[in-house]
Order: structure tokens, then C-alpha cells, then sequence
């Protein structure tokens, strides 16, 4: 997925008879990323239109290892599923709080889903996970009366091969934020309690994400796929919202705009926070062991690492002119925007 200097061009604006656009997004939206990296602020972005029921929280049970992916790999039973179906997933403790299905999910339908389920994944494994998919996050659809779920668990584009399976209308999108903000950010949301306890150790946990999403977005068919920087994202402003649209298949609506003139800035995004208390001496290593990840990424071919080069570039005052900003890449890692 190599990057090119050639802008791929915009879909055409789908209109009516009249000529007004008209929106036709998919039925299932992914949002994911390495976990503090803009996942949530994006997704509550896409949930303020009307096409677009958002989740309200990461349910999970579609992309963790004892969730879809190993059940339809076999590394999972559908007995070992169900019990973590009805116990975590349903309502478990994380973070200092419950958290779960149960905070939308009615019990009644939940029930009703799980009983659905469990003769059908008999006969018909995949058919059954997509439908219990929609079964149960379904009513977020019918609150909002909008066509398009918009599903924002960080794992959904590293499990890209099984959920673009499952959800072959799909798409997706992948959020990538600077590594030294969102690993510090992780760090700083553990309490150094569990693993990533240190900056040092955030870093390789961020690498580690990485590399393993990108591995999941190879399994995604390109034009299903949109990677986000969010820090040039937040560079372009307002006018980020027209390229940003057109790969959903939706034009942005005043509470899109609303929501992002008030919510996403790089104030609010704490960009630049992981050199909060850290003295000249420590920030300048993990600056230098930053810059290393990035030419190691680079080198691999990692999707994602013209976008994180860039920013990076920028942050050591030798990237591109302020006018230059290239936000979005496509799944085959061309440019997904006009220049503007």
C-alpha cells in the first residue's frame, strides 16, 4: 500500500431527480484505531447525521480473539462465546465502571437475539454472527431511523479479514494519531497499573497495534478502506468534511459542523500532551525512539506511515507548508482528497 502523489478522484455526488445530492452510505460503518487515537470523536462526528446510528459504546464481541474470530475460526466454542456473551460483553467491569450491552441493548431483545443465535450458528456460522450483529446494536438504528450503524470498537480494522467477510457492504475507516499522543495517552489511562505502565513501553505498545491493524486492512478491498490522520484531519478544519463525506457516500449537515467546530481542535485533542512533564533531556529520547518506529514502519511498507511521517515532520518544524495537508489515504494508499 504504497503511497503515490496522485489524488484519487472523488466519487460523483449521487443526486435526485431534481438534482439535489442524495446520500447513499453503507449499511455498516467500522471506526478503529490503536485505541486514543481519535477513534471515538470521529465516530461521535459521522453519528450526528442523520443517515448514522452510532454505538454507543466498543460491544467487542464482533473483533476480541474470543469473540467472532475465533468462534468462526474454531479456536472458540460457541458455548465459551455465549458465556462471555452473556457475562462480560453483556456487563462487565473496565476502567472503574460497568460497562456493556446492557447500557442499550433492551433485555428482552437481547434474549431474543441470543436464542436466534445459538441453533442458527449450527447451520450457518457466518450467517448467524452477522445476523446476531445486527439483531442486538440493530435498535441504535431504529432510535435514530437512519440506514447506516456506525460501530466504533478499536479492534474492527485489525479483525478486517473476518468482519469484511461478515459485512461485505461495509466499510471502514482507520484513525491514526501521532504515536507519541496516543501511547501517551494509554499510559496515562492505565495509571501505570497494567501494561503499557511507562512511555517507553507505550511506544512499543502503540507499534505493536499498528502493525497488527495494518495486517487487518490488507484483508479490507481498498475502496472499502479510509485512513485518517487525525492531526492533519484537525489542520484542515471545516474543509475536511466534504473528502471526508464523499467516502461515505453522505455531504456533511450542520451538526456534523456544529459538532466539529466545537469538539475537534488540537486543543481538545491534547495534541503534543506527551511532553507534559517530561524534562528536555527524557522528551528528546523518546523523540528519538519515535523517529526510529516511524523509519522502521517506513520501511516496512506499514499503510498508514506516510500520514504519521508527515506529522511527525511537521512537529520537528521540517514538513510540508501549512498549506500542504493531505488527510485521508485510501486502501491502496493513495490520497483520498483535492488538494485545497
Amino acid at each position: 500500500m504504497a503511497a503515490t502523489n496522485e489524488a484519487t478522484k472523488l466519487p460523483e455526488v449521487l443526486r435526485n431527480e431534481k438534482g439535489r445530492p442524495v446520500a447513499k452510505p453503507p449499511p455498516v460503518l467500522f471506526v478503529g484505531g490503536t485505541g486514543r487515537s481519535g477513534t471515538h470523536v470521529v465516530a461521535k462526528l459521522l453519528g450526528k447525521h442523520s443517515k448514522m446510528g452510532l454505538v454507543p459504546v466498543e460491544v467487542r464481541f464482533h473483533v476480541e480473539d474470543r469473540g467472532f474470530p475465533g468462534l468462526l475460526s474454531g479456536e472458540v466454542t460457541k458455548e465459551q462465546f455465549l458465556r462471555r456473551l452473556r457475562g462480560f460483553w453483556w456487563r462487565g467491569f473496565q476502567t472503574r465502571r460497568m460497562r456493556g450491552l446492557y447500557r442499550f441493548v433492551p433485555k428482552d431483545r437481547f434474549e431474543l437475539a441470543v436464542a436466534r443465535f445459538e441453533p442458527a450458528f449450527d447451520d450457518d456460522p457466518e450467517g448467524a454472527c452477522h445476523d446476531l450483529f445486527f439483531d442486538l446494536l440493530g435498535v441504535r438504528l431504529e432510535r435514530a431511523e437512519a440506514p447506516t450503524l456506525v460501530e466504533q470498537s478499536c479492534d474492527t480494522i485489525a479483525q478486517g479479514a473476518t468482519l469484511s467477510r461478515l459485512f461485505p457492504e461495509a466499510k471502514f475507516i482507520h484513525v491514526v494519531r501521532d504515536g507519541r499522543d496516543a501511547s501517551a495517552s494509554r499510559v496515562s489511562q492505565t495509571h501505570g497499573l497494567v501494561y503499557p505502565r511507562t512511555r517507553r513501553q507505550g511506544l512499543g505498545w502503540w507499534e505493536e497495534r499498528i502493525r497488527s491493524i495494518d495486517a487487518g486492512a490488507r484483508a479490507i478491498p481498498p475502496e472499502r478502506l479510509l485512513t485518517v490522520s487525525l492531526d492533519e484531519f484537525l489542520l484542515l478544519g471545516q474543509r475536511a468534511l466534504r473528502p471526508f463525506c464523499r467516502f461515505v457516500r453522505i455531504y456533511p449537515q450542520p451538526k456534523m459542523k456544529r459538532f466539529y467546530r466545537r469538539h475537534m481542535s488540537h486543543e481538545l485533542a491534547h495534541s503534543a500532551r506527551w511532553r507534559a512533564g517530561l524534562s528536555d533531556r527524557r522528551a528528546g529520547v523518546l523523540e528519538r525512539d519515535y523517529e526510529e518506529i516511524v523509519s522502521r514502519l517506513e520501511r516496512d511498507g506499514i499503510g498508514c506511515a506516510p500520514l504519521l511521517r508527515r506529522t511527525l515532520d511537521r512537529s520537528l518544524g521540517a514538513g510540508p507548508p501549512d498549506e500542504d495537508v493531505l488527510a485521508f489515504l485510501t486502501g491502496d494508499g493513495t490520497p483520498w482528497q483535492v488538494r485545497v
